[in-house]
């Protein structure tokens, strides 16, 4: 409404202003529609979007402090198709890969996935993938190690589609990968060959058989315990804190692994039976193995319980620090069952 005028009038003399602005060529920074009548919406031009590799990187060491770490603020930022390809691109691909028949309509291009985990993994950063699909994300990895001399790792999940009897985590997931690393290709008559050069690299294919529950972690046996905490630990205090180390030597009886800091993880067993507790008795076993290996405190104590303190002990309580790094609720869920035993 325009003051001076009757409610829902608008006077002339501002309707022929407003259309000769309009007329006058685009506004520089807002957009009405095609017609000038349409919602107002930002523009942003394409001249001032920048483009390519910028950043090329965008992680920082935690190492160094804020202050010490240059604010870099992307703005708008595009990538041409021949940079981070397109869903075709990600299809043909898969193809050239497994073969035709993989039933897969739109996949994930390659160089889209590679400039992600450029920009966002450190070289030796740790990619997880809840849903693997096709497995582009590992090939991603695979081939940016190669290209950078990087020890990026991946973990992939995938359980296709149970409803459908489509379980191609084996099927297609582990052939991607497996293809990419040997050079080996489908020829016409559907047999693999050695068709293109290897692609350094290896994978673990495991297939979960077990719900993952607090009675099922205790039931672990060592290899599998040490395998879930290397694998699932994380610090949300410290960036690309999953880097653990894993130390398989039998001279050390509780001793698994290290991180990047030197601080060393422990997981007490009774005699090499089920997981113990912390005690005064296990804490002496604690410091010879850190003595030995040379780790320094706090030290990262897996147990069932905690009946001995200690400074220099940080205590992660089995099994549910476990469950809580793998993303569980043990409170919500049945996972502190009473009636489980040691």
């Amino acid at each position: 409404m325009v003051v001076g005028q009757e409610p829902g009038k608008i006077s002339t003399k501002h309707t022929k202003a407003a259309q000769k602005r309009l007329e006058s060529g685009p506004w520089p920074f807002v957009w009405f529609g095609t017609d000038g009548t349409g919602r107002p919406r930002v523009k942003t031009y394409l001249e001032r979007i920048r483009k390519g590799k910028v950043p090329t990187t965008y992680w920082a060491s935690e190492d160094l402090s804020s202050n010490e770490v240059p604010f870099v603020e992307l703005g708008a930022t595009s990538w041409d198709y021949t940079e981070s390809g397109r869903s075709a691109d990600g299809v043909s691909e898969l193809t050239s890969i497994v073969g035709k028949g993989h039933g897969f309509d739109t996949v994930k291009p390659l160089k889209l996935f590679k400039k992600i985990i450029q920009l966002w993994c450190p070289p030796q950063g740790l990619v997880l993938d809840p849903y693997a699909g096709s497995g582009t994300t590992g090939h991603a990895v695979l081939e940016l190690n190669q290209e950078a001399g990087a020890e990026r790792r991946f973990i992939l999940i995938e359980q296709g589609s149970p409803a459908t009897g489509d379980k191609y985590a084996r099927s297609l997931t582990w052939q991607r990968l497996h293809n990419v690393i040997t050079g080996q290709r489908p020829g016409p008559d559907g047999k693999l060959t050695n068709g293109a050069e290897p692609v350094p690299g290896g994978f673990e294919f495991r297939m979960l058989t077990r719900q993952i529950d607090a009675k099922t972690v205790l039931s672990m046996k060592k290899d599998e315990l040490v395998d879930v905490v290397i694998t699932s630990h994380w610090d949300m205090g410290r960036r690309g804190s999953t880097n653990l180390i894993r130390i398989d030597d039998p001279k050390y009886s509780y001793l698994v692994g290290r991180n990047e800091q030197g601080e060393g993880y422990f997981i007490i067993w009774n005699n090499g039976g089920p997981v113990g507790q912390l005690d005064r008795d296990s804490y002496r076993i604690v410091l010879k193995d850190a003595e030995k290996a040379g780790v320094k405190p706090p030290y990262h104590v897996y147990a069932r319980y905690e009946v001995y303190q200690s400074r220099n002990v940080q205590f992660w309580k089995i099994p549910d620090k476990i469950l809580a790094h793998l993303g569980l609720n043990e409170n919500s869920d049945r996972f502190n069952d009473d009636e489980i035993s040691d």
